[in-house]
């Protein structure tokens, strides 16, 4: 449950509660679970279960209370949470012990939702309603939960926005964490030990909302309204290499999502492609000139230039004189993990801490590695794409009497349709009367791998059933997504390696089922046999078993579709993702 109004944390304020500051009275299972938005990165620890950690730069969102507080027993420890830009850390502190027993390292942007959830000493860490960790048991201490927040000398300080905290004499189940991590409590539920909703505005007191009437003082208070921008007061340029797959179907979603949040939206490919045919009302600049660039940048007058993958294009765009804020995005990066890896070392790195101001990526896996690998002190931002499910959606069309299997991408060694058309051809084999539709770009093929993928074709005796669609504009996708569904086939995804992939999620939104390679961009979309299915990239026997089953059983299928419509809708929405580049472009600012 967010609201506008929160307390914002800065060096030495904090909240310290005027009855407890820990609660003995629950001990080694229980949930400690509130909203933050940090500003500043926390000091990383190895995770461990004895000694003193570091004695600085901890941003305790909540602080882990000297668990020998008032009455010496040693055996008792303080649990605390570090909130930071980089990632979410556990600690523990009792008597000579202050140790992390959880540390997670990612990128947090915007505001996140924290808990973290013991279980017979044993921290589990859920962020954003997703299991995460699990830290590092306590076999020598009883730990109990602190009521202290903001931090406290000489550890270190939490940075940045806080609200909604919640301590359970419980452990939360995943299911109890989805369902009220959005949702303002009465303050009677049961189980729930304090609950502070921080929202009161103004004053020193942060009131406790349970009978418990736990309340705290608010040192040094401030408090905030969430900053937000009103009509047309800030230009973004977006550009890429080509207007075409993925990064043009997020141009034309973030259009929509930051239109609506008052940011005008711009443009910028090097070169046509097959994506202009889907008109926005925006304007999108086609050029590689220098001077045509320069006169873009100068006309414009953005406050951020969002540059797609290119480096070249970066330097040159600072070295035509442009001086506002300069982001590197990156949604996909080469044809394996090791590929992006060795480019971000060997190729982009000196580049990027020369030119640009911040680093944008999706909740990839493997990026997020790579970039905390590389650039450990760049300004990082990591966030979900967006999608208008209202616009583009499942449609009713005559029902077809066979199964259609449909794949979408380019004829090239990442899109991977030669493992596409032999996981068809087996699962032809038990039904032959299985029909395949692929949509391709032709404008981006080779003419080698088009013969390849041509006498493929002819090896496997797919010609009478395959239909192959090239360059459809966006707008019919939905029909041809919302038939393959309705047919009782699927849509099968073969990449190597996906940034993103928004073909997966258009084809969830339109209630058709997906199996895909586990090719990690993926992950943050398909939940094995809950949103969708995944196979090991390369093992075509496990595809055609789980291809299988999705042709056959029913209520499975139904059950996948119908989560991943809820999926998308609730995570993918334009609002966040509005929210989180709003907040990215507000701390460059504040960085400055």
């Amino acid at each position: 449950m967010l609201r506008d109004t929160f307390v914002e944390f800065d060096d030495y304020s904090n909240i310290i509660m005027t009855e407890k500051q820990l609660f003995t009275n629950i001990q080694n299972t229980f949930t400690i679970e509130f909203w933050a938005k940090p500003e500043a990165i926390q000091e990383i620890d190895k995770e461990s279960r004895k000694g003193i950690s570091k004695l600085s730069n901890h941003r305790f969102a909540v602080t882990p209370v000297f668990g020998a507080y008032e009455d010496g027993d040693r055996s008792r420890a303080g649990v605390g949470v570090s909130v930071g830009t980089n990632g979410v850390s556990v600690y523990e502190h009792t008597t000579d012990y202050l140790a992390a027993a959880l540390v997670f390292l990612a990128p947090l942007n915007g505001w996140t939702h924290v808990a973290v959830v013991y279980i017979n000493k044993t921290p589990l860490l859920y962020i954003n309603g997703k299991i995460i960790k699990r830290g590092l048991s306590n076999h020598n201490r009883n730990v109990v939960p602190s009521a202290t927040f903001g931090g406290v000398k000489p550890y270190g300080f939490y940075k940045g926005g806080l609200q909604e905290v919640r301590i359970w004499s419980n452990a939360k189940t995943l299911n109890e964490i989805q369902n009220n991590m959005d949702k303002e409590l009465n303050g009677n539920e049961p189980d729930l030990f304090g609950y502070w909703k921080l929202n009161e505005g103004e004053g020193n007191i942060a009131y406790d909302s349970t009978i418990n009437k736990n309340h705290g003082i608010i040192e040094k208070p401030k408090w905030n309204v969430s900053k937000s921008v009103s009509s047309f007061n800030m230009n973004i340029l977006f550009t890429f290499f080509i207007p075409s797959g993925g990064v043009e179907t997020l141009n034309r979603q973030r259009l929509y999502a930051l239109n609506k949040k008052g940011i005008k939206c711009d443009f910028m490919y090097k070169q046509e492609g097959t994506g202009l045919q889907n008109k926005i009302d925006a304007p999108i600049f086609v050029t590689n000139n220098d001077y045509e660039i320069q006169n873009i940048i100068l006309k414009g007058n953005y406050e951020a230039i969002v540059v797609g993958s290119d480096l070249l294009l970066l330097q040159k765009i600072r070295n035509l004189g442009y001086k506002g804020f300069l982001i590197y995005e990156v949604q996909g990066l080469g044809f394996n993990k090791e590929y992006a890896d060795n480019f971000l070392k060997n190729e982009a790195q000196l580049v990027l801490d020369k030119y640009c101001d911040g680093l944008l990526y999706p909740k990839t896996p493997h990026l997020i590695q790579a970039f905390e690998k590389y650039f450990p002190s760049k300004k990082k931002f990591c966030f979900h794409n967006c999608f208008n499910t209202e616009e583009f959606k499942y449609e009713i069309h005559p029902k077809r009497d066979t199964p259609i299997i449909g794949w979408v991408g380019r004829l090239e060694e990442n899109k991977n349709w030669k493992d596409f058309l032999s996981i068809t051809a087996k699962l032809i084999e038990q039904n032959p009367y299985i029909e395949i539709w692929m949509f391709e770009d032709n404008t981006l093929s080779m003419q080698e791998e088009r013969l390849n993928f041509e006498q493929k074709i002819k090896e496997l005796n797919l010609d009478t059933h395959l239909t192959l669609y090239a360059n459809q504009p966006h707008s019919q996708m939905a029909k041809y997504f919302s038939i393959i569904g309705d047919s009782g086939g699927f849509l099968c995804s073969t990449s190597k390696v996906e940034g993103f992939g928004y073909a997966v999620l258009e084809a969830m939104t339109c209630k058709c089922p997906v199996l895909s390679s586990d090719s990690d961009g993926v992950r943050s979309l398909l939940k094995h046999n809950v949103t969708g299915k995944l196979y090991d990239s390369g093992d075509i026997d496990q595809a055609v078993r789980e291809g299988k089953e999705l042709l056959s059983n029913n209520i499975l299928r139904e059950e996948i579709r119908q989560n991943a419509i809820e999926h998308i809708k609730k995570n993918f929405s334009p609002d966040k993702y509005a929210e989180n580049f709003s907040n990215m472009i507000h701390s460059l600012k504040d960085n400055k």
